[in-house]
């Protein structure tokens, strides 16, 4: 998994459908439903969360006649801003979510073992819905899928940009890249699993149109927290103000120094700001609540 870093722009050419092809059209067997499908190899970036390991996703893209298809797992929709939900009765539910409200994400278990080029699916046969419209899947040209019990949707620009209001691009050497408007923070990652060193504990992102906002609390072991982690880019332009931002300190009870990993977003959008806190000094280890202006980088006390 490699460090992520937010797209300037937003781009929406109207023939990625022929770009998102992968290695070859494959055709259904007979009338089980049964579908053989290609895992495509390119990399893919989801609101600027990297996903290069297809080989070893336990949910990966898929590719069905030409067209990429997307996992609806719970964390993976709730990180491109879509909420859902399953019942017996009511079958699956997809909305759009609100794009103010933080979401949590974890990354999904990998596979247990290595994933082969071509996987077989299903023609899905039971009840969904998206934005209060029950899809017939007999009549969609391209249909949904069932794979490993997940649902995946195929990226049309009927479901992707008009439903669920994704923006979304290709091309060669970067792959798919999605971007929707959301605001969510993980917990507990580390972009670093060959170094125990130096790791991540929580990274919180707000996408808005061309601005992402981002703060990492990253550590390095003997040398402590990474300064200038509040990342502002807006409009392909990056701003990193000096100090250590959104760090929990909490002293221990012998005395003794100590971060706590903070599992909730670390900070809060109020208009043309945002709230966290924020140290100068790494041996005095007192932060304090602060505003960061978005548009010039500023950093204000509260």
């Amino acid at each position: 998994m490699s460090k992520m870093k937010c797209l300037g722009k937003r781009i929406i050419p109207a023939v990625l459908i022929v770009l998102l092809t992968a290695a070859s059209s494959v055709c259904a067997f007979g009338a089980s439903g049964r579908v053989a499908v290609a895992i495509p190899s390119f990399p893919v970036t989801l609101n600027e969360l990297k996903f290069d390991d297809s080989d070893f996703a336990q949910y990966p893209l898929l590719s069905y006649r030409d067209i990429t298809y997307f996992p609806m797992t719970y964390y993976q929709s709730g990180l491109l801003n879509l909420h859902t939900s399953w019942t017996a009765e009511g079958g699956l539910v997809i909305t759009k979510g609100n794009p103010a409200t933080p979401k949590e994400f974890f990354y999904e278990t990998p596979a247990a073992g290595r994933n082969g080029k071509t996987q077989t699916a299903t023609i899905l046969n039971s009840k969904v819905t998206v934005n209060g419209k029950l899809i017939d899947n007999g009549a969609e040209p391209y249909p949904l899928l069932l794979f490993r019990n997940i649902t995946y949707f195929p990226l049309t620009w009927r479901f992707a940009v008009e439903e669920f209001a994704w923006d979304y691009a290709f091309d060669n050497e970067a792959g798919l890249r999605i971007r929707a408007d959301n605001f969510f923070y993980t917990r507990n990652s580390n972009y670093y699993p060959n170094d125990p060193w130096h790791n991540i504990d929580n990274e919180t992102y707000y996408v808005k149109g061309d601005l992402c906002i981002y703060i990492n609390t990253e550590f390095v072991r003997l040398l402590g927290p990474v300064g200038q982690n509040l990342h502002i880019i807006k409009n392909g332009v990056e701003t990193r103000p000096d100090g250590f931002f959104a760090y929990d300190y909490e002293p221990q009870p012998d005395g003794s120094a100590a971060y706590s990993k903070k599992n909730a977003p670390l900070f809060t959008v109020d208009g043309n700001f945002i709230r966290t806190t924020r140290y100068t000094d790494p041996d005095a280890k007192n932060p304090r609540p602060c505003r960061v202006n978005i548009e010039t980088g500023g950093v204000l006390a509260e």
